[in-house]
């Protein structure tokens, strides 16, 4: 009876772990119960942040590609993965996007004035710490 066992186990494990997988850590969507990769969460954040400092705070304009899709390489995820993609199309999307198409989040519909926009960016920027602060995160180098 245990040889029919350890058979029966024997068999089972071959095909088990031939439909394992190790997690795909280059990707911001999870299924459930997967464990989550938190290296890139406030990726979006950090990427509004630099815009912010730049397009209302007046920090000089600095090229987000080379920053932050340099970062995502480093981190062993490039061209081609889920994360890299997505963010290369959030930067694409926010450095040609004015402070107004940012306020509306890209919705043309929407009718903001200029007033509006300015509120808009100025509440965001004191949520994120407030000028001095996005311009400090701005300057600063990203670490690996």
């Amino acid at each position: 009876m245990f040889r029919y066992l350890c058979v029966a186990i024997l068999a089972v494990v071959p095909v088990a772990s031939a439909h394992a997988q190790s997690p795909n850590f280059c990707r911001n969507s999870f299924k459930p119960n997967e464990p989550i990769e938190t290296r890139f969460m406030g990726f979006n954040y950090a990427l509004m942040m630099h815009v912010l400092a730049e397009k209302y705070c007046g920090a000089k304009s600095t090229p987000m590609r080379q920053r932050f899709l340099g970062y995502i390489e480093k981190q062993g995820c490039g061209p081609g993965t889920e994360i890299y993609a997505d963010t290369e199309k959030a930067i694409a999307h926010m450095e040609g996007a004015s402070l107004k198409l940012l306020a509306q989040d890209g919705d043309t519909t929407l009718k903001m004035s200029e007033k509006q926009v300015r509120e808009w960016a100025s509440t965001a920027a004191k949520e994120l710490g407030g000028c001095d602060a996005l311009k400090k995160a701005h300057d600063a180098e990203l670490q690996p």
